[in-house]
């Protein structure tokens, strides 16, 4: 059977065109009568339709693409249309149209005759984080009764990333409460120049930019403004990629804690221990943000990197911010960065991402708390309980 499609393929199918031409003819004169050359008549505008389609000039222009919505989350789905033209002289009866990519597009047949512009829309459901590659178009024009065909490669190369998905959780600084009773409070005091809460007597070694001059002015005494003081946390967050268990979920968990972070303008940074480790420091705005959540797109497990290797390595960056981990497995690596941790951070906790029924516990002095992906809101309230 694969032979005979070989034969009929290509070359094959324009010899068996004209065979059926020579056959229909033949019998037509040596047959004689109504019957033998009405038979002729009849197939022969489709012979010499499918002749001429196998000299046809195909002409496929202004190919477009357009998906909505245009930025896609883990989980949503899309509608992608897809609009050309046809400006070839010859009138095509049949035309299938065939997506090709990374995507599973479904094909779609077209009767075209004399129409010039086309349009499809097609349905991507329930989509996954990553790339996904649109490579062009497949055109396939046939006759009648499929006796010729002809294909056409249209390259239109466009892709599009597929963003983890982000729950909202509400961000509130915390504190680090273990079972053996001492606390690390990763937070320091720092003045805020911007707001002004009184006036106070100079005191040796402040700064020559906090004296109130409008005092000094009516009393010929230095005054010195005071100001409100802000409590500030810096946090590092970690994703582990040395596990491949959830690891969706894990990178989903790990985006929307930094955003909810950014959004409510806290200070964090950003560390993936993949094969090649990349760091973010200091995510403030939304360009640094973006920069993240494309890293995070397509972004792969890594079970052969040690994690712990990574971390020890960014010791001075762990050492001024508290640590959070995001891990869909507590490994051995992992339990002997525990043991370590209290010698050079401000604080740890780790959201363990599983789909089993977990309780928080403390590993080295490490707080553990297992999320399910339906509970990701309430990532920093459950660091608050004991």
């Amino acid at each position: 059977m694969k032979k005979v499609k070989r034969i009929l393929g290509g070359g094959g199918r324009f010899i068996v065109l004209l065979f059926l031409i020579a056959v229909t003819f033949s019998y037509a004169m040596f047959q004689g009568g109504f019957v033998s050359w009405f038979l002729f008549y009849s197939i022969s505008p489709f012979l010499l339709y499918s002749l001429l389609l196998s000299f046809a000039r195909i002409h496929i222009g202004e190919v477009q693409r357009e998906i909505k919505p245009s930025k896609l989350h883990r989980g949503d789905s899309a509608s992608v249309t897809i609009s050309f033209q046809n400006k070839s002289w010859f009138p095509f009866v049949f035309l299938t149209v065939k997506e090709l990519g990374s995507t599973t597009g479904p094909s779609q047949i077209f009767i075209a005759g004399w129409k010039r512009k086309f349009e499809w829309t097609y349905e991507l459901q329930n989509v996954e984080r990553g790339a996904i590659h649109f490579n062009g178009l497949h055109v396939t024009i046939t006759d009648f009764f499929g006796w010729t065909i002809r294909n056409k490669f249209i390259e239109e190369n466009k892709t599009i990333l597929v963003y983890p998905k982000i729950s909202e959780i509400k961000y509130k600084p915390f504190q680090f409460q273990f079972e053996y009773g001492n606390m690390n409070a990763p937070f320091s005091m720092v003045k805020d120049s911007t707001l002004v809460n009184g006036v106070r007597d100079y005191q040796a070694g402040d700064k020559f930019s906090w004296i109130h001059w409008k005092s000094f002015a009516k009393s010929e005494t230095l005054r010195t403004k005071e100001f409100e003081d802000r409590q500030t946390q810096e946090l590092m967050l970690v994703l582990d990629q040395s596990s491949e268990k959830n690891f969706d979920d894990v990178v989903d968990l790990a985006a929307s804690i930094v955003t909810s972070v950014v959004k409510n303008h806290g200070d964090i940074s950003f560390l993936s221990t993949g094969k090649k480790d990349y760091y973010f420091p200091k995510i403030k705005n939304h360009n640094q943000l973006e920069k993240v959540m494309q890293h995070l797109a397509t972004t792969q497990p890594t079970p052969n990197q040690s994690v712990e290797a990574v971390l020890a390595n960014k010791v001075g960056f762990i050492n001024s911010a508290a640590l959070i981990i995001v891990t869909g497995e507590i490994t051995e690596q992992l339990k002997q960065f525990f043991a370590k941790s209290s010698n050079f951070t401000r604080g740890v906790v780790c959201f363990e991402v599983t789909n089993k029924e977990k309780h928080n516990r403390s590993i080295s002095n490490v707080k553990v708390i297992p999320l399910s992906k339906g509970k990701f809101e309430q990532a920093f309230t459950e660091v608050m309980k004991p």
